[in-house]
C-alpha cells in the first residue's frame, strides 16, 4: 500500500483535534478492486475526493515524472496536489529506476507491464530515451483498452506512429501524445480568432529550446495546436519542412514549413532561440486588417500551475471520460512536421524535405544527442541492447537504424 502523506504531525495533534478527525482506512477488498479500463471513471459520490489511479512506464532519465509530474500525482509535504491522479504502479527496465520511484513517490514496481491492467484507469509512457520503442511500450495497454498518454516526441518513424494510432483505433482506446504548450490559453485563443479569418497568408513563430530532439519539438506542437482547426478544414496541412541551423543540439536556427491550401501554399517560420521574450510565440498573417497573435509568457507567474499543469488535467480528463482531446490525424500531423524538419537538418543540410521523404525513414535514437549543457551528455541513455530488451518485454523487436 502506498505511503500516505501526513498533513498533521503526531506531536502537533491535540485531544480535541484528534477527536474531530475520522480516519476511514481503505479495506483490502476496495484497494484491490479490479478496474475495467473500458468504462469511464466514476466516483462513488460527488462528495468524495477519490483519485484516478494511474500507472507509469519509463525511466527516471529524460522524462518529466522524476521532478515534475511525480509531484503532481503523489506530492510530498513541500508540494500541493495539482491533479486528481495518483500513480500507484511503475514499470522500469533498470533496477535503480524502479527503486528511485519506489523511494521518492511510493510507486509500486511491477514485474510485467501487463500486471497493471485491471488496476489502473490510465497509463503514461514517459521515457525520452525509450522513444524508439514508445509504440511497443504503449501496445499492451492500448490493446486492453487502457487510455494511454505517450510523452513527446511520439516516435522515431512515421510507421511507428501509425502503429500506435492504428492499435488505438482497432481497440477503441483513447490515445494522446502532447506538449504542455498545446494546452495553454494562447492556443485556444489563436484557434478561436483564426476561425473568423478569411485567409491565412503565413506566420512567424518562436519557441524557447535547449536541443531540438527534446525541446525544439515544443514549438512544432505549439504551431500545430494553433492551426489544427484550420488544417482540418483543408487550410494548411504541412507538406514540406526546411531546418537551417549550425547545430540542432543547441538553441538557434529556423524551420520553414510549407502549408498546402486549395488556393496555393503559405509558409511559416519557427525560430528556435533561447531566453527570448516568451516561452513560445506566434503571429499569423491574415487578410487586412486581420492578424492573430498568441504568446506563452517567459515569466507568467505560478508557471507550474497555470502552464505545466494544464496538460496534466487534460490527461486526467481523458482517463476519466475515455475521450481523447485529439484524433489519430493530429498525432500523425505533429509527428510528420517533426520528422520532416529533423531529416532536413540531418541529411539535407537544411534543404526542404517533403512528406513522402519520411516514409521508410527512421530518426536515430536519442542517445546520439548531445545537449548544449555539458553536465548532461546522454550517458544515462539506453544502449541498443537495452532497447532490444525493452522491445522483447513488450512483445516486439527493435533494430537500430
Amino acid at each position: 500500500m502506498l505511503k500516505r502523506r501526513m498533513f498533521l504531525k503526531n506531536g502537533a495533534l491535540v485531544a480535541g483535534a484528534a477527536a474531530s478527525i475520522t480516519s476511514i482506512p481503505q479495506s483490502a477488498e476496495a484497494e484491490n478492486k479490479k478496474i475495467d479500463p473500458r468504462k469511464p471513471f466514476k466516483r462513488s459520490s460527488r462528495f468524495r475526493s477519490e483519485l484516478v489511479t494511474i500507472g507509469m512506464v519509463g525511466s527516471q532519465h529524460g522524462g518529466h515524472t522524476k521532478n515534475i509530474w511525480g509531484q503532481a500525482w503523489n506530492p510530498d509535504d513541500d508540494h500541493i496536489r495539482t491533479t486528481g491522479m495518483n500513480c500507484r504502479f511503475v514499470w522500469c527496465l533498470r533496477e535503480e529506476d524502479r527503486e528511485f520511484y519506489r523511494r521518492k513517490y511510493g510507486f509500486e514496481p511491477v514485474k510485467n507491464p501487463e500486471d497493471m491492467i485491471g488496476c489502473v484507469d490510465g497509463v503514461i509512457v514517459d521515457d525520452f530515451y525509450g522513444t524508439p520503442v514508445n509504440h511497443l511500450m504503449a501496445k499492451p495497454f492500448l490493446e486492453a483498452g487502457v487510455p494511454t498518454f505517450v510523452n513527446r516526441p511520439c516516435s522515431t518513424s512515421i510507421e511507428k506512429v501509425r502503429f500506435l494510432t492504428k492499435t488505438a483505433e482497432q481497440h477503441n482506446t483513447p490515445l494522446m501524445n502532447g506538449s504542455t504548450w498545446e494546452y495553454t490559453e494562447s492556443c485556444g485563443d489563436v484557434r478561436a480568432s483564426l476561425s473568423h479569418a478569411e485567409e491565412i497568408k503565413g506566420y512567424a513563430a518562436y519557441n524557447s529550446m535547449s536541443d531540438f530532439y527534446t525541446h525544439g519539438i515544443h514549438g512544432i506542437y505549439y504551431i500545430y495546436s494553433c492551426l489544427k482547426d484550420e488544417i482540418k478544414k483543408g487550410r494548411g496541412p504541412a507538406v514540406a519542412a526546411s531546418y537551417m541551423t549550425p547545430d540542432w543540439r543547441k538553441p538557434g536556427g529556423c524551420i520553414t514549413f510549407e502549408h498546402e491550401t486549395p488556393d496555393g501554399p503559405y509558409y511559416g517560420s519557427l525560430h528556435e532561440p533561447r531566453r527570448a521574450n516568451a516561452n513560445a510565440y506566434i503571429k499569423v498573417f491574415c487578410n487586412r486588417p486581420f492578424d492573430v497573435e498568441g504568446k506563452i509568457p517567459a515569466s507568467p507567474g505560478y508557471f507550474r500551475y497555470n502552464t505545466w499543469n494544464a496538460m496534466q488535467l487534460v490527461i486526467q480528463e481523458m482517463f476519466e471520460t475515455r475521450k481523447s482531446p485529439e484524433k489519430s490525424f493530429d498525432i500523425l500531423e505533429k509527428a510528420t512536421m517533426f520528422l520532416m524538419a529533423f531529416k532536413s537538418v540531418l541529411e539535407k543540410d537544411g534543404a526542404p524535405v517533403k512528406r513522402h521523404e519520411i516514409e521508410n525513414w527512421e530518426l536515430m535514437p536519442p542517445k546520439e544527442r548531445l545537449l548544449a549543457s555539458k553536465s548532461e551528455t546522454g550517458k544515462e541513455a539506453y544502449s541498443t541492447q537495452e532497447l532490444k530488451q525493452i522491445a522483447r518485454v513488450f512483445g516486439g523487436d527493435y533494430e537500430e537504424p
